[in-house]
């Protein structure tokens, strides 16, 4: 089975006409005559079942055995059309008409336009992949000795699995460190190598996104002196994701030499945004993302305050990389250079807003390219994999 859905809601030709929405250029080419001859009751009842797209006649097969009644009604075509018994609906018409619902209620929840923007570009911004020419999607070799990481939380963060796990993958060796464990002093970081500040929404936000997660790095000794050392030694690195870049943005971490720092904004919808997009590797010194210069990647983002407001000219920061599309939706928050990634300038401290941690797996994606079946992990995990490699030179 390559594809299916439901039919109730809306009928069979609401169910037809939505598997052929997510992409661009589809169709099916349909003889109805099989299944009634009265189309008002075929296309409109909403009666239960369910409509499949298979590649060959094994379920068919299965079926009869189950005694499960069926219909064979056509095929998908290149063309954005329904033919239905030789009756032409325009799926790109139909898809604008199915979207408009969601105009509207995006209006009431989004600000300065963003709604009317998204309306015309959620089908003007494909995905579209390059993957790295050297990308093999085996894992990678681990070495006999793991770099100590941590995984850095606090009350309220997410995402510290799916991060240990991918530094895990790397071959590091990873503990779990909350910031009670900075606190009270029961971890320094004095043999940690490598930590991630991982997503979230520390202290519920109530602060502001990472406000209050900073404030325990500023306001407690033991805490602000590990991170400090952490930061000074030149065998260090350094990944913020989400919450996390939020954190080191505002601890001033990226751009210490910086009179007027970098900031993270609401998003110029004014609300939380949730989309899978893509993101672009600049030529860039970032130590974990070098080896994936020119590549464009599937990536998740998910966040509330995720601007980043860059006051000074674009030749004064590191931004290995942006996002597909300069604008909303694929550039979920309006970034200042349309930065989805910041770097330090010895190219050791990452912090981004997109969630490379939750895009590891091919099956993590919203969209995978289908002539990579085989892949046991996507290109992001390489940037784990650079870390280590270059951390276990030091």
């Amino acid at each position: 089975m390559l594809a299916g859905h439901d039919v109730a809601s809306g009928g069979l030709i609401t169910t037809l006409l939505e598997m052929c929405f997510p992409s661009l250029g589809v169709g099916m080419d349909l003889d109805l005559s099989g299944v009634g001859h009265d189309m008002v009751k075929v296309l409109f009842a909403e009666n239960a079942g369910i409509v499949l797209q298979v590649t060959d006649e094994s379920v068919e097969s299965e079926l009869l055995k189950a005694e499960v009644p069926f219909y064979k009604i056509g095929h998908a075509i290149d063309e954005a059309v329904l033919d239905i018994n030789d009756h032409i609906i325009d799926v790109d018409d139909m898809r604008d008409v199915w979207y408009e619902t969601s105009r509207l209620l995006d209006q009431q929840q989004s600000f300065n336009g963003m709604a009317d923007e998204r309306a015309v570009n959620y089908v003007e911004q494909p995905l579209e992949f390059k993957f790295p020419a050297h990308f093999t999607g085996k894992l990678p070799e681990l070495p006999q000795k793991r770099i100590k990481a941590a995984v850095i939380r606090e009350k309220g963060s997410n995402s510290e699995r799916e991060m240990a796990r991918a530094m895990y993958l790397a071959g590091f060796e990873v503990i779990d460190v909350h910031m009670t464990d900075l606190i009270a002093g029961r971890e320094t970081l004095e043999d940690v190598q490598f930590i991630a500040a991982v997503g979230g929404f520390s202290n519920s936000d109530v602060l502001g996104s990472a406000k209050g997660w900073a404030g325990a790095f500023l306001y407690n000794e033991k805490a602000n002196t590990a991170l400090k050392n952490f930061f000074a030694r030149p065998d260090t690195m350094s990944l913020g994701v989400c919450n996390g870049c939020q954190l080191f943005v505002e601890l001033g971490l990226i751009n210490p030499d910086h009179d007027e720092k970098p900031k993270m904004l609401h998003n110029a919808s004014g609300k939380f945004e949730c989309n899978f997009t893509s993101v672009e590797i600049a030529k860039n010194n970032s130590i974990m993302l070098e080896s994936l210069v020119g590549s464009k990647l599937g990536i998740w983002a998910a966040h509330g305050e995720g601007k980043f407001h860059l006051p000074k000219d674009r030749s004064a920061y590191q931004i290995p990389a942006t996002y597909g599309y300069d604008s909303y939706p694929a550039n979920p928050n309006g970034s200042d250079y349309n930065a989805a990634m910041l770097n330090s300038e010895d190219g050791r401290h990452l912090v981004m807003m997109p969630h490379l941690e939750r895009s590891t797996f091919s099956w993590n994606w919203a969209h995978y390219p289908t002539d990579r079946k085989n892949d046991e992990v996507t290109p992001w995990l390489e940037a784990f994999v650079n870390a280590r490699e270059w951390l276990g030179k030091k």
